[in-house]
This record gives structure tokens, C-alpha cells and sequence, in this order.
């Protein structure tokens, strides 16, 4: 019996030299691994807008898998190169307002409504012209569709909120229908209260695909242009839009300023919750 109890321990003995001796080893490349893991994770992101970069920026897009751009700063060839990467490309069409830059302001200016808060350069546009109307159908959506892009990221559509008139409201859903002749997505930017009343008339899916949601989680003061976390009563308003959204099948999409890594965990907590993607901009500048 002592030979048999020496021999069972010389067994085990045995057993555990070589777990002892590699031990090191395999805990030193379990945590390798695990870096690489995490690395990989922090060098990728689902979802980017970056409305204020160039083309010879692009390499800023490179961790992005779904990118929003400024489609007058890019060329055909760059959307190809993104796509050759893997990437999704939002072309930024703004139907509900007329920047001053544009090449075209003058000869639409005469059609603007009124002063966009905030954006001194921008004018609220009348939708309801058909001028106006078949410009963005006929004219710039045909550039951007045969530019190559995926989708119309579609900005302004707020103009329903400042002007909530029925021809405003027809307007936009006449712009929106006439880009559905390109056999692409379209996100809607903000513009909560016309989201919501295409959704009450069961049009939703009709006219596009997601939508977009600025500060839900963060708040942006215009007078020193610091960012803040949202309010609790406009996160619970738009958390509940959110999920009228999302229970129609819109795809939903996150646009944040400024969190911090206390406020980004709990946003990305919140969007893997309920499937959603977001973006944390630095800043309004979208660089």
C-alpha cells in the first residue's frame, strides 16, 4: 500500500510539473490574446458622420463600417475606394434648408422661410415649392445616386416642426417619394415631430429606412459651445420615440457630443439593449 500511495503521488506529481512549469506561459498569452481582442474592438466602430472632413481626410473613415459624408468634398472615385474597404456611405442631403455656401443658394434663396436658429449661415426652406422639390429629386439625389452612393442621409426635415403646415408636410413627403426612384436606403436626421406623424399615418416604411437621433443622451449649449448630458425629461421623450421608431422596423442610429467615458458605457449599454449604433462627434464641427 506505501508503494502504491508513493506511486499515486509520484503520478500526480508528474501530473502538475508541467502546468506549473507552462503556466506562465499560457497566462502570458491568454492575456496577449485578450489584448489583441480588445485593441481590435477599440479600433473599429459601427458608425461614423463626419460632414466636416474632405476627401484628402479620408483616412479618418478608415475604423468605420457605416460612414456619413459631405458629398461636394469627396469624389466618385473616393466613395469607390470606400466601398472596396468594406464601408456603407451616407451621401448628406439637406432638403429643409438652404445653406449660404451652396453653389446653388442664389437661385433658390428667393423660396427661404426664415432664419435657422443657431446657424446664421442657413435658411428654412419652403418644401412645398416643386421647384425646389425637383432640384433635390431630379437634380442633386440623381448626383449623389450616380456617384455611388449607399443612401441619403436626409437633414432638416425639422422644417415641419418650425412650419408644421399641411404643405410643408406634403412637400417633404413629396421630396422623400421622388428619392425612392434610387434603389437606395434613406435615414432621417432629427425631425421627430414629422417622423412621428409619418409613423401615425402608416407611411413610415414608404418613405425611409432609420432614422437619426441627435442628443439623446448629451445636450449642447450654442452660447459657449460646451456639451452636457441631455435632461432627464427630453432622454425620456426621445427614448420613447426611439422605440415607436423602432417598433415600425426603422433602423435607429445614435448621434451624441462630447460623452464621456462614464456617459459613453451607458449609451453603449443602452444601444446594445435595443440594437441601435451611434456615434460619439467630438464635437458639432463633425471632424
Amino acid at each position: 500500500m506505501k508503494c502504491l500511495n508513493n506511486a499515486r503521488g509520484y503520478l500526480n506529481k508528474k501530473m502538475r510539473y508541467p502546468i506549473k512549469k507552462y503556466f506562465g506561459t499560457i497566462l502570458t498569452f491568454f492575456l496577449f490574446v485578450m489584448l489583441v481582442l480588445i485593441s481590435c474592438k477599440k479600433d473599429t466602430a459601427d458608425y461614423g458622420v463626419f460632414l466636416g472632413i474632405n476627401g484628402d481626410q479620408i483616412e479618418k473613415l478608415e475604423p468605420y463600417r457605416i460612414v456619413v459624408i459631405e458629398p461636394s468634398e469627396f469624389s466618385k472615385d473616393q466613395v469607390t475606394k470606400l466601398h472596396k474597404e468594406g464601408k456603407t456611405v451616407y451621401a448628406y442631403l439637406n432638403i429643409g434648408a438652404l445653406e449660404e455656401y451652396r453653389p446653388y443658394y442664389d437661385a433658390y434663396k428667393h423660396m427661404t422661410l426664415g432664419i435657422y436658429e443657431n446657424w446664421p449661415d442657413e435658411q428654412w426652406m419652403d418644401v412645398s415649392q416643386e421647384q425646389w422639390q425637383e432640384f433635390v429629386i431630379d437634380d442633386i439625389g440623381k448626383k449623389y445616386f450616380d456617384m455611388g452612393f449607399d443612401g441619403f442621409f436626409i437633414d432638416n426635415t425639422d422644417v415641419y416642426y418650425h412650419y408644421p403646415e399641411e404643405r410643408v408636410y406634403q412637400g417633404l413627403q413629396c421630396i422623400l417619394k421622388g428619392l425612392r426612384q434610387y434603389p437606395v436606403k434613406i435615414i432621417i436626421n432629427g425631425g421627430d415631430t414629422f417622423v412621428s406623424k409619418v409613423i401615425e399615418d402608416g407611411m413610415a416604411k414608404e418613405l425611409f429606412d432609420g432614422i437619426n437621433q441627435e442628443t439623446v443622451f448629451t445636450s449642447i449649449d450654442f452660447e459657449d459651445g460646451t456639451y452636457h448630458t441631455q435632461s432627464a425629461e427630453e432622454n425620456a421623450y426621445f427614448k420613447e420615440y426611439l422605440e415607436k421608431a423602432k417598433s415600425v422596423g426603422l433602423e435607429i442610429y445614435l448621434l451624441e457630443y462630447g460623452a464621456d467615458l462614464s456617459l459613453a458605457k451607458k449609451i453603449e449599454s443602452y444601444c446594445r439593449q435595443n440594437d441601435f449604433v451611434w456615434y460619439n462627434a467630438p464635437d458639432l464641427s463633425l471632424t
